[in-house]
């Protein structure tokens, strides 16, 4: 009978998969990333001219561009999955376009609060009480204009 159950226990472990991966690292964010939406809804051409970004390198130092202006801070990642950018400071040119300063008011004050955040199937998502980004890798994303290559 020990022989048995013992057998059993062996088997079992050679048969699992090892558990999911708990949250991710910093390093599993350290890339360009461009915003692909706000709250769901996709970033269209009339609301931006250049991508919305971050960009997150190996010191996870950020920078990125929120719509009229570039900026740059310190990202912090704690408990697996909380994410935030601190001693953010930027660049202050004016927003001429009303949708663009909104969308850029709602990117900078999201990435400065504590968001949570996923990271699944090459889509990042930072999630505020107030808002939802969701980020793809710059080399998946597809281009704001695609008619001019």
């Amino acid at each position: 009978m020990k022989k048995w159950l013992l057998f059993m226990v062996l088997l079992s472990l050679l048969g699992c998969n090892p558990p999911p991966k708990a949250g991710f690292t910093a390093s599993d964010l350290q890339q360009d990333w461009v915003l692909s939406k706000i709250d769901g809804r996709e970033i269209t051409q009339i609301e931006t001219r250049t991508p919305i970004s971050l960009s997150l390198d190996s010191q996870f130092k950020a920078t990125g561009f929120s719509g009229c202006n570039q900026f740059m801070g310190l990202a912090e990642l704690k408990n697996g999955n909380q994410f935030r950018i601190t001693s953010l400071v930027s660049t202050k040119m004016a927003c001429i376009q009303n949708e663009v300063a909104t969308v850029e008011a709602v990117i900078v004050s999201s990435l400065q609060q504590w968001n949570t955040t996923a990271l699944e199937s090459d889509t990042l998502s930072l999630t505020t009480e107030q808002h939802v980004l969701t980020f793809v890798p710059k080399d998946l994303s597809v281009p704001l204009d695609s008619t001019n290559p």
